[in-house]
Parts: structure tokens; sequence; C-alpha cells
């Protein structure tokens, strides 16, 4: 039954995101005239979530949507797993910024950090709203709030992490057909799959402390989606910001394993 559902919810996630990206990446590649809704890219964050929201339904009814929604936008939580979310966002941005300062010789141009001409016209605060209920709450109400808990039931933490990150890496395929971030990646893809996968353990881990309610992952991938894909982080603050996140994530990864090793030597 846990396979089943793992297998319909990436199969469900997959299609919904990539039917919104289909468009986009025949218009670029073949020069196709197809339309295309105002924020169309964005929309595609929500197919985990949906994708979440029909695999319950299809496998356990009614009944399991409600589970599922109690207990991914569950507050019942104890509030240092949100204030971490919040604060290790802030803490990347202001490393990147001395970072950039440092190589540079110059501060960032404040009046224009955090925002992205794939927003134009949006305020700091709009643009971070963008982040989160899209790439935040879109993405993470699937990948950590339903995918995740269902793999920890016969995986450990660690390796539940891990397969998540392949899942989250290969949903972003078609955005290498049409997407100028990830068409001008080039050999920095090894580097993006590296932060990608250390990235989902760090979130895993936020996410099993905070009993797997999203809340507090939504709000910390919403920031750092913000301070990484502004305009002004193209280079340094982006690459600082990654860098450490990898080795929280490595830091992570090896307590997991620690624990690992404990639970068998108890057992």
């Amino acid at each position: 039954m846990i396979k089943r559902k793992i297998l319909v919810y990436i199969i469900l996630s997959y299609a919904i995101s990539w039917v919104f990206w289909l468009p986009l990446l025949l218009n670029h590649q073949m020069g196709s005239q197809l339309p295309q809704l105002p924020g169309q890219f964005y929309m595609a964050s929500f197919g985990p979530l949906l994708g979440a929201v029909l695999t319950s339904v299809f496998c356990e009814g009614v009944p399991g949507l409600k589970t599922w929604i109690m207990r991914t936008y569950s507050q019942r939580f104890p509030k240092k797993w949100l204030a971490l979310a919040v604060l290790m966002p802030v803490c990347y941005g202001i490393a990147g910024i001395v970072v950039h300062r440092v190589i540079a010789g110059v501060w960032p141009d404040w009046s224009h950090f955090g925002l992205t001409q794939k927003l134009p016209g949006f305020s700091l605060w709009q643009t971070a709203l963008v982040w989160i209920v899209t790439f935040g709450l879109g993405e993470e109400s699937g990948w950590r709030g339903f995918l995740l808990p269902e793999l920890t039931k016969r995986f450990s933490l660690r390796k539940s992490s891990l397969i998540v990150a392949v899942v989250w890496i290969f949903w972003h395929l078609p955005a290498f057909w049409f997407n100028d971030t990830y068409l001008k990646m080039g050999p920095g893809i090894i580097g993006w799959v590296i932060s990608l996968c250390f990235g989902s353990v760090l979130l895993s881990w936020l996410s099993n402390g905070s009993s797997f309610s999203v809340i507090p992952v939504l709000i910390w991938h919403g920031g750092f989606d913000l301070i990484t894909a502004s305009d002004e982080a193209a280079q340094v603050i982006a690459m600082v910001c990654s860098m450490l996140v990898i080795v929280q994530g490595i830091y992570l990864i090896r307590k997991m394993v620690k624990s690992e090793v404990k639970q068998s030597n108890l057992m």
C-alpha cells in the first residue's frame, strides 16, 4: 500500500507540474505559439501539493485527506523550529552579503536586494510572498508534507531524505529546456545537485523536528529562494548560501548516521 501511494504520488506530482511547463518548453525549443498564462512557470510549483491531495483521496478517501491536512498544516510543534526556519536564511543572507563585499569590494545594491526581473514590479515583500506561496507551500506540502512521512514508514530519515532529493531533482527536468536559470547552469549543475541533496537532508531534519508540519519548512524554502534567486545574488551570494546549506547537510547526515548506529546497537 505504501509503495503504491508513493508511486501514485510521484506520477501525479510530475504530471501536474510538467503539464504547466510543457507549453513553455515547446515555445522555447520549437518556436510554438502556445498560449501562456501569467506566472505559468510558478503555477507548476503546486504540482507536489495537488499530487498529495489527489493521492490522499485516491488511496484513503476523504478521511485520509483530512488526516494529511491536519498533520501537514498543524501548528502543534515546538516553536524553536519556526525560529530556526526564519533565522537560517537570514544568516545565509548576511554571510553572503559580507563575502560579496570582500570579493567585489562593494556592497550589493540594497534597492534591488531580493528582487528579480522574473517578477517585474514586485516589492520585496510581494516577492517574498510569491516564493513562500509557490515553491514554499506548493512544493513542500508535497515533498516534506507527504512524500517524506510516507518514506519514513519504510526507511530511516536519512535514506528518506535522499530519496526525496532524487525525486525533487528530476522534477525540475523540463526547466532545463526553457528556463534561463537552468539553461545557463552548465557544469554548475553538479553543485546544484549536491546542494539539493544536502538541502533535502536539512529540510527533512527541520520537518521531522516539526512533527512533519510544513509551516517551518515552507518559510525556510521561501526565504532561501528570496535570497538566492534575486538578481543581486546571481554570483557570490547564491554560492555562499548554497555552501552553507551543504555544510549543514553534511553535519546533519553524519548526525543521522550516528543515530542509526546507536539505535541498531540497542536492538
